[in-house]
């Protein structure tokens, strides 16, 4: 019986993927250095840690960690600051949930910037639990995030469902050994291998319905 939904945020609920991709396009080219398809698909849905890892090695930074966070975070809420980009049905799908299960999220994203986004008017109050990857010991593939989450809500992995768009996030939720709904960006999508193993595969958010959910529960 499924008694819990979980959402990933970036790619998911928001239109995220072509804001961090902008973000981090400008800093490299202040550093002189490219950043391509390849590099955003590396560091889709994982944690701070590992993108910020990332991004120093691959464009050969001298900076701080912190310094490579804080500058990406604050060209990420400089560009939220007028508009949440939410994607298509991802209020809709929140509310649903919201109505008939425990309702959680767990995204590998910025604590300031998960804030942000769940304390808009659209999404507050709407999580039980709310947790970033970077609050758990290993960030998404690994199933922390999506175990802790489960535990903070009281409710079994096996009984949970979660939401996600991303290899690493897919990757996650089904290490945690829930039942895992993909909703892949066409632009950026998780690889077959990662993406057959899901339970169910969505166009969109605008898919998702209570009728859907209660039936991975059977």
């Amino acid at each position: 019986m499924i008694e819990a939904v979980i959402f990933d945020m970036d790619g998911l609920l928001i239109d995220s993927e072509p804001v961090w991709d902008k973000a981090r396009f400008e800093m490299a080219a202040q550093y002189g250095k490219s950043w391509n398809a390849d590099d955003h698909h590396a560091v889709m849905g994982v944690s701070t840690q590992t993108w910020v890892e990332y991004m120093i090695g691959r464009l050969e930074l001298t900076l701080s960690p912190q310094q490579v966070e804080q500058h990406i975070v604050d060209a990420m809420n400089a560009l939220y600051h007028d508009e949440i980009p939410y994607k298509a049905g991802a209020i809709n799908a929140v509310n649903l949930s919201k109505k008939d299960f425990k309702t959680g999220l767990a995204s590998g994203s910025v604590r300031s910037l998960i804030d942000t986004v769940t304390s808009s008017k659209e999404f507050s109050g709407k999580f039980e639990v709310i947790l970033a990857a970077d609050e758990v010991a290993n960030g998404k593939p690994a199933p922390d995030v999506y175990l802790e989450t489960a535990k903070r809500l009281g409710v079994k992995p096996e009984n949970c469902v979660c939401l996600e768009d991303s290899n690493s996030g897919l990757l996650s939720g089904i290490n945690a050994g829930m039942k895992v709904i993909a909703v892949p960006d066409p632009r950026f999508p998780p690889k077959a291998e990662i993406l057959e193993q899901a339970t169910v595969v969505l166009d969109s958010l605008d898919e998702f319905t209570l009728e859907l959910v209660n039936g991975l529960g059977v």
